[in-house]
């Protein structure tokens, strides 16, 4: 088999394991277990069916998400927030007829356009996610409510997966990665539990994720090749992201002077900036007049909605605990057990934080050893910075607004940018030889173990019944296993999806991990990259 064909193969093998743990994911999560996931699904049936943009404080739930509310089992956590539902350690001591009574109400929920009480505070987000979404849901009008709600997810949570996939190959292959590290890199990024977490539940970030590869790769095309048409597919990059998700924003400053930049190096005319800051102003520009008109800021967020106080974020920004801020975040954007917010081991987190450790002071040693950076390395960690200042602002207005309770940003919000920061780590790893490519393995191979330990080990039994809630125990656990019609009649009430399905394509998804991590390992050892040597300019 030739090299070519070896690669794209591999490829296609990746896109189905985006996929298989895409629908896998989707399936598993209980109504609204994802994030933020009612308030999102609120927002797409206002446009389907009020056809009319949300609003911030007014905007009410509709009555069959305010119904479903009421029936559907939550963590501790939403409990904390809304008191009247019924945790999962209570509902699965609900008597099995009981539990069969609430998912029937839920699967014959009335399609109604009528509104039932409680504000949507998702209602400030940017359009374009939600108006696909709501053209894909009024495809299924006829189904019933959970199985349009299931559906949703599919399509996000594939579409996100597969379009990270596609693209972060695209974007590692112009930047100059070596083939044997994009597999391993996109296997690691398409192993990442939290990934899954972000985009496989109704939100906007299946789309923002693989936006933001995109707006990098495309400005990558246009420092290669400063021609018209990698202007413009770069600033509909932008502009796409921009009516996505807010954070976006932080980025508008970085494109516009890496075009201004790229363009007078090349004794190009004023054109190209000038194109770009009319584009977006006129592609995005009425969205962000409306955030300024309704709640005194650009980015609509309900924290800052009438003005933000810079003093109290001043202080708040000096008071913030950055140390542990950091540690948790680092954490959390590994491993987050969605709405119930359970954490997976430390050990095993930290040892794949070891790894990206070491792969950062690789790719920081090969720029000592060059003395400079390359134009892409360079590019990727300017926008990796210019996103991290607007974490820095979110975690510190999160701290303000809750009164110092919440120390970190939300881990969802690291999502969009964690696939350029392993490329970054990656490009490191490529340029250093065997013990190089013995980390980047053992990324590999702990990615594999992670995902397939969230599915068999976390979710399964969190979300099966599983009668013990603290720390799994091995032999307690294969024993739980053994009772598989009770795990999947409980799944068949709790999950989304079939119980057979789930128990199916995680099985799968097992065997493809670690079959993924065997072919990346074999490639790794014909790889002329993992010789013991350093690249000089």
């Amino acid at each position: 088999m030739t090299s070519l064909h070896r690669c794209s193969w591999v490829r296609a093998v990746l896109v189905v394991y985006a996929i298989l743990n895409a629908v896998l994911y989707a399936s598993l999560l209980p109504l609204w277990e994802g994030f933020d996931e009612p308030f999102h699904y609120a927002y797409v049936l206002t446009l389907e069916k009020q056809h009319s943009l949300p609003q911030l404080g007014k905007t009410e739930l509709p009555a069959e998400v305010w119904a479903s509310l009421h029936l559907a089992p939550a963590s501790h956590v939403v409990q904390f927030n809304l008191p009247w539902v019924v945790s999962f350690s209570d509902y699965f001591r609900l008597p099995v007829a009981e539990r069969i009574r609430l998912r029937e109400r839920l699967e014959h929920l009335p399609d109604r356009e009528s509104v039932a009480g409680g504000l949507n505070y998702e209602a400030h987000q940017a359009p374009l996610a939600y108006l696909v979404m709501a053209a894909v849901a009024r495809m299924c009008q006829f189904a019933s409510f959970m199985t349009r709600v299931w559906f949703l997810r599919i399509f996000c949570g594939m579409v996100g997966a597969v379009g990270t996939a596609i693209f972060l190959l695209r974007l590692a292959e112009r930047i100059g990665l070596p083939q044997a590290y994009q597999g391993a890199l996109v296997f690691v990024v398409l192993s990442s539990q939290m990934f899954y977490a972000t985009t496989a539940h109704i939100a906007n970030d299946w789309l923002a994720v693989p936006l933001m590869i995109v707006l990098f790769e495309r400005l990558l095309a246009f420092e290669q090749n400063c021609s018209l048409k990698n202007l413009l597919v770069l600033i509909a990059a932008m502009g796409a992201g921009l009516l996505t998700k807010g954070y976006f924003l932080a980025l508008v400053p970085f494109v516009g002077v890496a075009i201004a930049t790229l363009t007078l190096r090349r004794r190009l005319h004023w054109s190209g900036v000038i194109c770009f800051v009319v584009s977006i102003a006129v592609l995005c520009g009425p969205w962000y007049l409306r955030n300024l008109r309704l709640y005194g800021n650009l980015s609509g967020m309900q924290e800052t909605a009438g003005g933000t106080d810079w003093h109290g974020l001043a202080a708040a920004f000096g008071r913030l605990p950055w140390l542990l801020s950091v540690k948790n975040l680092a954490f959390a954007s590994i491993w987050t057990g969605n709405n119930s917010f359970t954490s997976f081991s430390f050990v095993a987190v930290s040892a794949l934080l070891a790894g990206y450790v070491a792969a950062a002071s690789l790719w920081i040693w090969d720029g000592i050893q060059r003395r400079r950076l390359a134009n892409g390395d360079l590019l990727l960690l300017c926008g990796v910075a210019g996103y991290g200042a607007a974490l820095v602002y979110s975690t510190t207005v999160s701290f303000w607004f809750s009164k110092d309770a919440a120390i970190s940003a939300s881990p969802w919000y690291t999502q969009p940018i964690l696939p350029l920061m392993l490329l970054i780590l990656f490009l490191g790893l490529s340029r250093g030889g065997k013990v190089a490519a013995m980390v980047a393995l053992w990324l590999t191979w702990w990615s594999a173990y992670i995902l397939s330990a969230t599915y068999w080990a976390k979710l399964i039994p969190l979300y099966g019944g599983y009668p013990d809630e603290g720390k799994m125990v091995l032999l307690k656990l294969l024993q739980w296993y053994g009772h598989w019609n009770t795990i999947a009649e409980t799944l068949s009430l709790s999950a989304v999806g079939g119980p057979y399905l789930i128990l199916g394509l995680a099985a799968t998804v097992v065997f493809a991990s670690f079959g993924l991590a065997v072919i990346i390992s074999r490639s790794f050892a014909a790889h002329p990259s993992t010789r013991m040597s350093w690249p000089r300019n």
